[in-house]
């Protein structure tokens, strides 16, 4: 008994069933009737977050060496968002959310997974002119990746279509950055073609300054928010509303229809 007492006293704090091994911390000035404290930097030792566990999306069309490039010029990628991470009428919510380094232009709008993604040159209305250049699907993080044919050109003729059942979104392929597709660009791509205004008369530049009027109208100036929109032609309406009653936004459509 009295070997056994000496063998207990005598053994160092912090062994392996310990509760300092295991993020609790004995609070200063407490007892044996105290209580635990959290030492967080313990239990958050070997957490990962959900972004990094998500591999990036395998590049349709690329080799191994020209997807591993940073910055490589051919190499699209991006991520398909929707409401509640739902482009097609679905019975059930998705599964597998996972949040992304991307974060979703409008709160509510989360990651789609299994969307077609494919790359079209498109008519002045936006419209397919063609078979698809090359396609993918996304993966469960919603991410996808495409290497851009040699002879393919930016331009609000080449276009990026997310399709799930019936619906989808397009988003023109101005430069090889920020390629997300979600409900904003469709929007402003409907507003532009319903005023009567083709692809065909837009350069890079003036599409640009109209993207970034667009996401001013709809972000700042009068947000617009995903809570109760019922899908996504219900947002897509209200987003094309808001950038249809936006002063600046109008007055550069009209001036580019009457040149």
């Amino acid at each position: 008994m009295f070997l056994a007492g000496c063998e207990a006293s005598e053994r160092p704090a912090g062994g392996p069933d310990s509760p300092e091994s295991q993020g609790l911390m004995m609070p200063e000035g407490e007892g044996e009737g105290g209580g635990f404290a959290f030492d967080e930097s313990l239990l958050l030792e070997g957490a990962e977050s959900l972004s990094e566990q998500v591999p990036p999306a395998s590049c349709v069309g690329a080799t191994e060496e020209e997807a591993r490039v940073e910055g490589h010029p051919s190499i699209l990628r991006g991520v398909v968002l929707a409401p509640q991470g739902q482009l097609a009428r679905r019975s059930n919510l998705l599964e597998y959310l996972i949040p992304t380094a991307h974060a979703a232009p409008l709160e509510g709008e989360l990651p789609v997974d299994g969307a077609e993604v494919a790359l079209y040159r498109v008519d002045g209305r936006g419209e397919p002119a063609g078979e698809a250049l090359v396609r993918t699907t996304t993966d469960r993080a919603g991410q996808w990746c495409v290497r851009m044919p040699d002879d393919a050109e930016f331009g609000p003729q080449l276009m990026l279509i997310a399709t799930a059942g019936e619906r989808r979104l397009r988003r023109p392929v101005l430069h090889r950055a920020d390629l997300d597709l979600y409900s904003q660009p469709e929007a402003l791509l409907r507003l532009i073609v319903e005023e009567g205004l083709s692809l065909n008369q837009l350069t890079i530049a003036t599409y640009l300054n109209l993207d970034v009027m667009a996401q001013s109208a709809v972000d700042l100036i009068a947000p617009v928010s995903v809570e109760g929109a019922h899908g996504v032609e219900s947002l897509l309406a209200r987003l094309q509303q808001t950038m249809a009653e936006d002063p600046r936004l109008s007055q550069a459509l009209e001036r580019l229809y009457e040149e």
